[in-house]
C-alpha cells in the first residue's frame, strides 16, 4: 500500500478488495431477492398480492430468514379441513405452513406452532441453536 500526499491509500489491492466486496455484495442481494420473487410466485395461486405481503411478514417474524416454499399435496387437510400445505425449506430444517381460506392459519416446525389461527406463538430461535 502507498500513500499519497494527501494521507489516503492508494495502489491496486485496496482498488481489488474494494471490487471483490463490491461483487459479494450484490450476489447477496440477488440472491435474497430472488428467492423472495420465488416464494411469492408459490403463494400467488393461492392468495391476493396484500395477504402473500402480510404472509411473508409473518413469516419473518416466526424467525424465517433464508428461505424457500414449495407446495406439497400430502400435506393438505393435515391441520384442519381445506388446509394447503406448502413446506418452508432452509439450509438446516424445514417447517411446515398452512393456508385456509386465501391465508395463513398455521405454521408449525416439530409439531410446535410457531403462528396459529393469528397469533405469534413462538419464533423458529426458540427450537433451533
Amino acid at each position: 500500500m502507498l500513500m499519497n500526499s494527501n494521507g489516503r491509500i492508494t495502489g491496486v489491492i485496496p482498488g481489488l478488495i474494494l471490487i471483490i466486496f463490491l461483487i459479494i455484495f450484490f450476489i447477496f442481494i440477488n440472491s435474497t431477492t430472488n428467492k423472495s420473487e420465488e416464494n411469492y410466485s408459490v403463494l400467488k395461486d393461492f392468495m391476493e398480492a396484500e395477504e402473500i405481503k402480510n404472509s411473508l411478514s409473518i413469516l419473518t417474524e416466526c424467525g424465517f430468514t433464508n428461505y424457500s416454499l414449495s407446495r406439497d399435496d400430502s400435506l393438505d387437510n393435515l391441520d384442519g379441513e381445506n388446509t394447503l400445505g406448502f413446506r418452508i425449506k432452509t439450509d438446516n430444517y424445514n417447517a411446515i405452513l398452512y393456508l385456509k381460506d386465501g391465508v395463513i392459519k398455521s405454521i408449525r416446525f416439530a409439531d410446535n406452532y410457531l403462528y396459529n389461527e393469528g397469533n405469534y406463538i413462538s419464533t423458529m430461535q426458540n427450537y433451533i441453536k
